[in-house]
């Protein structure tokens, strides 16, 4: 389905698995640094009030940075690849050193530096390079000035990213307050609002606060940002590179080789560690699912695996504990995720007895996918 890649452009399905690769290897080890918890807290009391505020803060990895920046520049290597390869495959010859000079992916302020872009003298022999030209309507829809918000335009953000990895230093990255969850209501409970976009979380900041009295246990989950160098502005990090990610693969290249963006999308997942001895067996092995998206599910399924026993307990306190925990165990990340989804679908549509008895029903199967209807 998917299997649209020219014979000059199947370089790409080898540099997109590059990509995957490297955001999966970044994803993993942010899993890890926040399930070890990077934030500690002390209380103090003040005006009446019982305040939480961080303690410490542990350092981000080094790695975190250089892998989002590797990530980034391939993003934008595998533009300028693109682009060059379809000039080359168009012009039908090979280029001349100054004329390979001239083939770059612009990102113009506006309709005037790009058509002052188009009329370089480097340009002036690649017809396909001109305005008129074959690719010159593809480059210009892929323009940020051609979008309401340039300064969020994927090409506009990559390109800041990438120049300021490249030039002056890797990405800049923090920990960020993500979401605090109370145990149960309390009255009087004040939890911070959002950050503003400019403000990492610092040490001695005040998350929540409740009026003196009995502890009220809460959930503070941090995230780590990054900070787009041309705005100041921090945006969640495996956010970020799962839109340009896939902003690259899905609207960019199409749109540069088809000149449309309605072709299925390349697979992005495919081990490139091993060699393949045709094409048609590496993309027969690469795999739909991005690495942003499976670390979006391998953080989902860690907290219901956490909260699994504890509905269990509550909803069949006559199941041991011991085969609730190998239940649970023996389940993929998708099956944990779908199998709460479908608790939750079944209690609202059907009642909460049918819910209880749906579960019961997954751990008698043992090992059977939650995907089954019942």
């Amino acid at each position: 389905m998917n299997d649209w890649l020219p014979e000059h452009q199947r370089h790409l399905l080898y540099t997109l698995a590059h990509i995957d690769a490297v955001i999966d290897q970044l994803g993993g080890v942010l899993y890890d640094f926040l399930a070890a918890g990077p934030l500690d807290f002390e209380n103090r009391v003040k005006d009446g009030r019982d305040h939480v505020l961080v303690k410490n803060i542990a350092p981000i990895p080094e790695a975190v940075p250089r892998l989002a920046s590797d990530a980034l520049n391939q993003m934008r290597a595998a533009l300028e690849h693109a682009l060059f390869a379809e000039v080359g495959h168009l012009t039908g010859r090979k280029l001349e050193p100054e004329e390979a000079q001239a083939v770059e992916m612009p990102v113009a302020k506006d309709h005037k530096a790009l058509s002052e872009w188009f009329k370089h003298r480097r340009r002036r022999a690649l017809p396909v390079l001109q305005a008129s030209g074959v690719l010159g309507d593809r480059i210009a829809a892929l323009q940020p000035y051609m979008a309401t918000d340039a300064q969020s335009h994927p090409l506009k953000v990559l390109a800041e990213h990438t120049n300021h990895s490249k030039h002056r230093m890797p990405a800049v990255a923090a920990v960020r307050l993500g979401t605090i969850v109370p145990d149960f209501p309390m009255p009087g409970l004040i939890i911070v609002g959002k950050y503003d976009d400019d403000s990492p979380l610092s040490v001695g900041d005040v998350l929540a606060s409740v009026p003196t009295g009995p502890p009220v246990p809460m959930s503070i989950w941090p995230k780590i940002g990054i900070r787009r160098p041309h705005t100041g502005s921090w945006i969640v990090l495996m956010h970020e590179l799962r839109q340009m990610e896939e902003w690259v693969r899905v609207e960019a290249i199409p749109r540069i080789i088809l000149g449309a963006t309605d072709a299925a999308p390349i697979s992005p997942h495919l081990d490139i560690t091993s060699g393949y001895e045709r094409y048609e067996d590496a993309h027969a092995a690469a795999q739909v699912t991005a690495a942003a998206e499976r670390h979006q599910i391998r953080v989902a399924a860690k907290g219901v695996r956490e909260d699994l026993p504890g509905v269990f307990q509550q909803k069949l306190p006559d199941i041991a504990g011991d085969v609730v925990d190998a239940f649970v165990s023996s389940m993929a990340d998708v099956e944990v995720i779908e199998l709460i989804s479908r608790y939750k679908r079944v209690r609202d549509n059907r009642g909460e007895r049918h819910a209880i008895d749906y579960l019961r029903r997954k751990v008698s199967a043992g090992t059977d996918s939650p995907f089954q209807e019942q």
